[in-house]
């Protein structure tokens, strides 16, 4: 998208010193940031240096004119008669109206999309040209360019957003991408050309990387369906980072930047001998819906969903298929499952305010499936049952939300940690301790994590509203009652 911008939007951006500060300059730097950020176009106008001629301050015009070339500069823009004299009049040649006019004549003859103005008098004129809506005051602006630019929530630990140009392009990584694509070295040039976003981990015993994701935005599907659409131009995991579930912890982040930019589809095209990903894949609600050639695979996620999809599927089976950011309140059950802090914190490093505290992240940290032990008695839990996690003794409340994919019982700790795998927060040792000094079985649960709450509940809020009695020592089933104010809490 073009745009077009008036000098009273360059006047605020490019102050001739600090007392030329005005009050749009903040709004200004604002939008302007926003229009490079995502990947719109700025210009000015060459009639603009006859704003800039009329400055009485010399020195601050001649700064003004060196500055704005950093801008974009409409070649050969439209005339201005191309407008209606009857609209806009016939000012003087140099004049401010005439000005005002040849910004117009770039919008009326599709120079730009839009054009961005403070100038009242613009305003009114365009609108008698019927150019109104193409003129956009600097708040609207702003607005309008929010719907364009997602905002990228933190990543989880180990992950890193970075712009592709960034990236040593001899990185080992890129080397299979190359042999299965030719032309990959042309599409990577121009994705550093297009300020493409990635998100990286690095391999911390070497200098390669060891995972990477290149995204894009597009508007729909090669199947037909149209809508916000997230493709996953590259997906990779270095072949020696296999076991510190690195996929995992991309799809994670490319999960949290779709839910929160509320994208409609994922995508990404792949090779049939790549069978580990497909599968991979597939365990998220990934379907291969067409084959694009002889060869290549279309793999397609959808985020959205109807009621009649609530009522079809079971609560796993729609997380899974709309998941991981959605869940049911209805056909499953709701428990409270208390976990102390040094384990919540390695399970759920997301919400650790102390990052660099904890370098020896555990692959169960980095996964979106995951595994708890406990020893409680509960014989309640069923598939797709619901869990919110209540962090003990350090800010206790509810800060996590998670779905069951499975359960067993067990005093055999070889048994649990077969069981459980990379998924848990305990070593065996722990394990081992947990299984010969319980009375009872030990239950291991696998769940699925849903998302960490913005704004953790504590433990006052959950009495108050009948969710608790007390701090849970327990795994504690919620009341139908309870579970309707979590979700209107949630707004789930």
């Amino acid at each position: 998208m073009n745009i077009l911008i008036d000098t009273n939007i360059i006047i605020p951006l490019e102050p001739g010193s600090l007392a030329d500060l005005e009050i749009n300059t903040e709004l200004a730097l604002q939008f302007h940031s926003l229009v490079q950020k995502s990947e719109n176009v700025a210009y000015v106008h060459p009639a603009i240096e006859h704003d800039f001629n009329r400055d009485k301050n010399v020195e601050r015009a001649n700064l003004r004119k060196t500055l704005v070339k950093r801008y974009n500069i409409i070649d050969s823009p439209p005339p201005v008669t191309i407008l209606d004299t009857t609209h806009v009049g016939t000012p003087e040649f140099g004049s401010n109206d005439y000005v005002d006019n040849c910004f117009l004549a770039s919008l009326k003859g599709d120079a730009v999309d839009y054009l961005v103005t403070e100038d009242k008098g613009i305003h009114r004129k365009a609108k008698k040209a019927g150019l109104h809506s193409r003129v956009l005051y600097l708040r609207d602006a702003i607005a309008l360019l929010k719907d364009f630019f997602d905002k990228t929530p933190p990543p989880p630990p180990s992950v890193e957003t970075k712009k592709v140009y960034e990236i040593d392009e001899t990185d080992q990584i890129f080397c299979s991408l190359r042999e299965d694509y030719p032309g990959f070295d042309d599409w990577l040039q121009k994705c550093k050309l297009k300020h493409r976003d990635a998100y990286v981990i690095s391999d911390d015993g070497n200098s390669c990387l060891a995972g990477i994701c290149i995204h894009k935005k597009e508007d729909g599907l090669l199947t037909g369906e149209s809508g916000k659409t997230l493709k996953l131009c590259t997906f990779k995991v270095s072949d020696n980072q296999h076991g510190n579930r690195y996929g995992e912890l991309l799809l994670k982040t490319v999960f949290d930047y779709a839910d929160k930019n509320n994208y409609q589809y994922l995508y990404f095209t792949t090779f049939p001998k790549h069978d580990d990903l497909i599968e991979f894949a597939k365990s998220f609600g990934f379907y291969c819906v067409e084959k694009q050639d002889e060869d290549e695979i279309f793999m397609q996620k959808s985020l959205v969903f109807s009621k009649e999809d609530i009522l079809k599927y079971s609560p796993l089976d729609f997380h899974i298929k709309f998941g991981p950011r959605v869940t049911q309140f209805g056909k499953n059950s709701t428990f409270i499952v208390p976990i102390k802090p040094e384990f919540h914190d390695i399970l759920f490093p997301e919400m650790r305010e102390e990052l660099s505290l904890f370098p020896d992240q555990k692959p169960c940290g980095n996964s979106i499936k995951k595994a708890y032990l406990s020893n409680s008695a509960t014989k309640l839990l069923r598939k797709g049952d619901n869990l919110f996690f209540y962090r003990s003794k350090v800010k206790p409340s509810i800060t996590a939300l998670g779905i069951v994919e499975g359960f067993m019982r067990s005093t055999d700790a070889n048994q649990i940690a077969r069981y459980v795998g990379s998924r848990t927060v305990y070593r065996y040792s722990d394990i081992a301790d947990m299984c010969s000094k319980s009375k009872r079985d030990t239950l291991a649960i696998k769940f699925r994590y849903v998302k960490h709450l913005e704004a953790s509940i504590g433990v006052r809020e959950l009495k108050e509203n009948s969710i608790l009695n007390g701090a849970p020592q327990s795994i504690t089933k919620v009341k139908p009652e309870g579970i309707e104010w979590i979700k209107q809490k949630l707004q789930m």
